[in-house]
């Protein structure tokens, strides 16, 4: 480090411009002089110095002592970093050097210095000792620098003659043919840039030889790798793999936004385990399941989730809020294995989510409006907008399901003779406990990385002091989450998806004037046993529940799309008994199937269908009470199975729960089309228990539309006409099911 002395002639840098201290005036003020416009003024000492120590001033000696060398200056380096022979070779220098001054000698001629040169050789053993004139070049850099001992840093490695020795037209083809061709998008090879320079040297030989020139001097291979090398990295980058990879790769990694308390900042997204599951009743694999999670960006703590076999959707993000929203009061009796407990619920204040398609839902934002949730959405392709839930999905792949049984390979190259299918043991119940485990009991319990404390203590202690938000009623919260649509309200209730909602709330509503127009429902995709009216009146939803309460308790959307498919097929008019026999049949086709197919997809499709992995809107109400207690109703995550609801084929009361206005071909729908639909299929239950046999012969037997199969398919309609006739022996009533297949052509 050089050392400076405050005296004339010094010269600084202050605020980007330089200056030269001209005297010392007789008050104790130095004049001072600009540089480049030669303006004088005035400072003290004191000031000066100041202004060194908070960074805004910088000496600077007037002469140079270094060599700018083309790999560096030593000059400018730290001493202490450099190699050990470099500052060996340094001291030894320095030795003379201040042995002579020292001495404090007034002319520096050979007779002064060869007597001290041989006196301090003899001290440090030096054998090779220098000659008086090369001491005195080390005096006077040495002084000129400050006394700064980096000016008797040896400059061996700058010396030689380092010019290029190629022509200056090949240098320029180098140049142009690095530019154009190696800092391309398509990221050729340097043996193509050789190809081209090679190809252009010749061309201009050819030129030059028909003109009488001295030919250009091919280079060589190597000389051309080196031009390359001396590329800017980052350059190269930008040029061969675009501005965004190279500032992934060479831009510094900044501290992001930090919240000031939970819940001001959660992070939602989506990801697909590397884990198959299997049915827990036949341990057949299922598929893998989809997992949307939620994090506290302040805390760190996972404050929900929800995992099932539906792609992400606007289901499983409203199921995943939800899940945030609520007290996990539910883990004693359900998930009795997990030590800790999970204290997190609560109102977020800003979502911070990705580009996905479900949080561009126009249902997404006016929820997360009326729950006064902002939605920030990050930019595309840049994942660390996000780091707390990228960092929690590593930690589930690599912490959790490393080891388990039945994991996927993301690159199929690595999976060699592991078989996930066949080595797949956990059930999608077994499943939620080890997420509930893994999350509660560890992750949750580990480290903050930056507070170094439990991210469980960290939340605790700032809930005390930022209590979470609540909504005012967990009623409210099931109409916010629900799906959006609109519906006329006639005198005999709404009408949705062929089922009617009527209810003596209604009322009000057909009398107002507003009746003529349509009302805004909401509904539970995954229970359709009551939707929500809105009533402009009154400015609030109101609670419809199905006139066909055994039917649709626990029915979802999805499952009842699937009965009206074949109930197409198998009946002209849509009412409760083919509605209710529909799912019986489907219910027998699936479990067949599930014990004969081992395909992938199909057993997935058919998980959907019995409700594997759904769980949350169709549960018990509650609310959360003013003074924000814990709630007492259990969250059940277990999915309902459709199957366990079964529809009694002699009560025909329930038809007034299914739409009159129109079946799915349009026909007009009447009292007396119902009685000989009821007629026909009382007759035909009734030959195929005398006859079983005589299935597809007779004037009743029923043919379904069949929708035209395209040539992957004809495997599916074998399986599907194998599986008919296996049913023909128990089945009491017997849709010809050809064609028809519950992996494909699903509602999606």
């Amino acid at each position: 480090m050089n050392r400076f002395q405050i005296r004339p002639g010094l010269h600084f840098w202050l605020k980007g411009r330089e200056y030269v201290i001209k005297q010392q005036l007789a008050n104790g003020e130095l004049q001072i002089c600009e540089v480049l416009t030669e303006v004088l003024s005035r400072i003290t000492y004191t000031a000066l110095v100041q202004l060194l120590f908070r960074e805004e001033l910088e000496l600077q000696s007037t002469e140079s002592f270094g060599v700018v060398g083309r790999k560096g200056n030593e000059t400018q380096a730290d001493f202490t970093q450099l190699p050990e022979e470099i500052r060996f070779e340094a001291k030894r220098k320095y030795s003379y050097v201040s042995f002579v001054l020292e001495q404090d000698i007034p002319q520096r001629t050979p007779a002064s210095l060869q007597p001290i040169i041989e006196q301090v050789s003899e001290q440090i053993n030096d054998l090779n000792p220098p000659n008086w004139l090369t001491v005195y070049r080390w005096l006077k850099a040495y002084e000129s620098s400050g006394q700064d001992i980096r000016s008797l840093v040896p400059k061996h490695k700058y010396k030689g003659d380092y010019r290029p020795k190629l022509e200056k037209e090949v240098i320029q083809i180098i140049d142009r043919c690095i530019q154009e061709i190696y800092l391309n998008p398509s990221r050729p090879d340097m043996a193509d840039v050789h190809d081209e320079i090679l190809r252009q040297i010749r061309q201009e030989n050819l030129t030059r030889a028909s003109i009488g020139q001295k030919a250009l001097e091919i280079p060589h291979r190597s000389t051309i790798y080196r031009f390359a090398s001396k590329l800017d990295p980052c350059v190269v980058a930008k040029k061969r793999l675009g501005n965004r990879i190279a500032s992934q790769m060479y831009d510094p990694v900044m501290k992001g936004l930090r919240p000031n308390r939970p819940l001001e900042r959660i992070e939602i997204d989506h990801t697909k385990l590397p884990l198959f599951v299997v049915d827990a009743e036949h341990r057949m694999p299922i598929g893998t399941p989809w997992l949307t999670s939620a994090v506290d960006k302040y805390s760190g703590v996972i404050l929900g989730y929800y995992a099932s076999f539906e792609p992400p959707s606007y289901l499983s993000v409203m199921q995943c809020l939800l899940h945030v929203i609520r007290p996990k009061n539910y883990l004693i009796e359900n998930f009795p294995s997990v030590v800790n407990t999970w204290d997190t619920y609560g109102l977020p204040e800003v979502i911070v989510v990705d580009n996905g398609k479900e949080f561009y839902s126009t249902h997404f934002e006016d929820a997360c409006l009326s729950l006064g949730i902002a939605i920030q959405y990050s930019p595309p392709r840049m994942p660390w907008y996000k780091s707390s839930i990228e960092r929690y999905f590593g930690a589930v792949n690599s912490q959790l399901l490393s080891d388990l049984p039945g994991k996927s390979f993301s690159n199929f190259m690595k999976k060699y003779d592991y078989n996930p299918l066949k080595n797949a043991v956990i059930s999608f119940e077994a499943l939620q406990e080890i997420l509930h485990i893994f999350i509660i009991d560890i992750y949750n319990q580990s480290s903050h990385p930056e507070l170094k404390s439990p991210r469980t203590s960290v939340w605790s202690k700032a809930i005390q002091e930022f209590p979470p938000a609540l909504p005012g009623s967990y009623q409210q919260l099931k109409v916010l989450v629900g799906n959006i649509t609109t519906r006329k309200v006639t005198r005999r209730g709404v009408e949705f998806e062929g089922l009617i909602y009527n209810s003596f709330e209604l009322s009000r509503f057909r009398s107002s004037a507003l009746a003529s127009e349509k009302a805004i429902v909401k509904y539970d995709p995954t229970d359709l046993s009551q939707i929500y009216v809105f009533d402009p009146t009154i400015h609030q939803f109101l609670s419809v529940p199905a006139l066909s309460q055994e039917y649709t308790k626990g029915l979802s959307i999805w499952q009842h799309q699937v009965i009206k498919k074949l109930a197409r097929q198998e009946a002209e008019k849509v009412d409760i008994i083919a509605l209710a026999l529909a799912k019986e049949q489907i219910q027998k086709i699936v479990e067949q199937e599930w014990m004969s197919s081992k395909k992938g997809k199909t057993r997935t499709a058919m998980a959907r269908w019995k409700g594997i992995g759904r769980s949350g809107l169709n549960t018990g109400d509650f609310e959360f009470s003013k003074d924000e207690q814990p709630l007492n109703n259990d969250m059940p995550i277990n999915s309902i199975d459709p199957s366990s609801v079964t529809i009694p084929k002699s009560e025909f009361s329930v038809m007034s729960g299914i739409s009159e206005l129109g079946s799915a071909f349009n026909n007009e729908f009447s009292s007396s089309s119902i009685e000989e639909n009821r007629e026909k299929i009382e007759v035909e239950n009734f030959n195929n228990v005398q006859s079983p046999s005589c299935k597809d012969s007779g004037e009743n037997s029923i043919k379904p539309n069949r929708r035209k199969s395209s040539p992957n398919q004809k495997l599916n309609v074998e399986v599907s006409d194998n599986i008919s006739e296996n049913l023909g022996e128990t089945a009491s009533w017997k849709p010809d099911l050809s064609g028809w297949d519950v992996s494909i052509g699903l509602p999606s």
